[in-house]
């Protein structure tokens, strides 16, 4: 038995008017201070004053945002007693306003107990409102927080993961993402891309994850050129929007798996925008799964879903479909300027932090859902190749 899980999703333009349909009047919102600087905030704070609702800003969220921040707003908002908690950003602001909606919720817990199988009654005291300003991370969707936490050995991203830490609401309009710069909508873009790459082939894939990702793949192949080349595109803007999301919900539902871990743990590393870490590996990764001693139903998975995609012939074996997707994936890194890893970082320090980085891989809840199994050389060997840009071959 399966379940598919989603929030409310409120989307098109004009679509922030469904503030005045939610019920609430106290509003902590959590967001960043880029968010401000650029005048989203005002577009946010115009509707709530319109409205005649009360607000407090958390604006303190950083890129891979650190357990000690989360903290830091789960402290202010569990003193601010708001019966809405609204997440303006990025995936980093949703993932900080999840985890202090529990917090909020149950402050008898901490970082660690953020896992599936406790029952945190989530509601009670507040709904979770998600505001997307970048079209990929799919925050808005998804049942995890990516928290990270500071080691002896260095950062390391904490996977932490529950279903009520899902939205209750999500309102994609596009007047948040219409400003974002052809770099973030790359970095973004292949977010998106990620997410329904590796949930299609993923242990957990299903036939509605698959429906999702196959559509969101159809808009992102369309309008993520044509946004890049012309971000004040309202159309490709609202469309990629829609994307995202949508491979947010498919991934959400089936999970990502070796890319991710790959990714999380390079970004974590040398910071690196989280959209090109993950967005760099789907070629590798996809190759790597379609090497495995058992990889006639991914063959079959990706192939098909190819097909259905109009980049291969339906008279077209499952490898040579296969193949055409991961073509196409390369195509779109090129036509967006996608950094390859050795733009990214140098040999030297991609020798230094080697084995570090394998072993942290080791430890990543999104490697048990690859439908092939990683060890340490594994992931030793898939980093060394995506520097080399040599296909896997093993």
């Amino acid at each position: 038995m399966w379940y598919f899980y989603a929030p409310k999703t409120v989307f098109g333009e004009d679509a922030l008017d469904y503030l005045a349909q939610i019920q609430g009047n106290r509003c902590f919102i959590v967001t960043d201070e880029g968010i401000i600087k650029s005048g989203m905030m005002d577009i946010l704070t115009s509707k709530l004053k319109s409205l005649e609702k009360e607000w407090v800003v958390f604006s303190d969220v950083e890129p891979d945002p650190r357990e000690e921040t989360i903290l830091k707003a789960a402290k202010q908002c569990q003193k601010y007693n708001p019966d809405l908690i609204i997440a303006l950003g990025g995936g980093s602001s949703m993932d900080v306003a999840k985890a202090v909606w529990v917090f909020y919720e149950r402050p008898d817990l901490g970082i660690d107990d953020l896992y599936p199988f406790i029952d945190l009654k989530l509601g009670e005291k507040a709904k979770l409102i998600a505001i997307p300003t970048t079209s990929g991370t799919g925050a808005e969707t998804t049942w995890a927080s990516i928290i990270t936490r500071k080691t002896e050995k260095g950062d390391i991203k904490l996977e932490q993961v529950h279903k009520e830490m899902i939205p209750t609401v999500a309102i994609l309009d596009p007047v948040f993402v219409k400003s974002m710069p052809p770099k973030l909508t790359a970095s973004t873009g292949f977010d998106a891309l990620a997410h329904l790459s590796e949930c299609i082939i993923s242990v957990w894939k299903n036939d509605y994850s698959e429906a999702m990702a196959l559509k969101a793949f159809e808009l992102i192949q369309k309008y993520l050129p044509i946004v890049y080349k012309d971000g004040a595109n309202i159309e490709a803007r609202e469309k990629m929007h829609t994307a995202a999301n949508m491979a947010g919900l498919a991934f959400g539902n089936a999970q990502v798996h070796l890319g991710h871990a790959l990714g999380h743990v390079l970004g974590a590393t040398f910071h690196i925008p989280h959209g090109f870490t993950v967005g760099v590996f789907i070629p590798y990764v996809l190759q790597y799964c379609l090497n495995g001693k058992e990889a006639d139903e991914t063959k079959r998975i990706l192939g098909t879903f190819s097909k259905r995609a109009g980049l291969a012939n339906w008279s077209d074996n499952d490898l040579d479909a296969s193949q055409k997707y991961i073509a196409e994936i390369k195509r779109l890194q090129k036509l967006v300027n996608h950094p390859s890893l050795s733009e990214m970082i140098t040999r030297e320090q991609l020798n230094a932090k080697l084995n570090l980085m394998a072993e942290w891989c080791l430890e990543s809840p999104s490697a048990a859902m690859s439908p092939r199994g990683a060890g340490s050389e594994e992931f030793k060997k898939i980093y060394k190749y995506a520097f080399e840009k040599k296909d896997v071959n093993f």
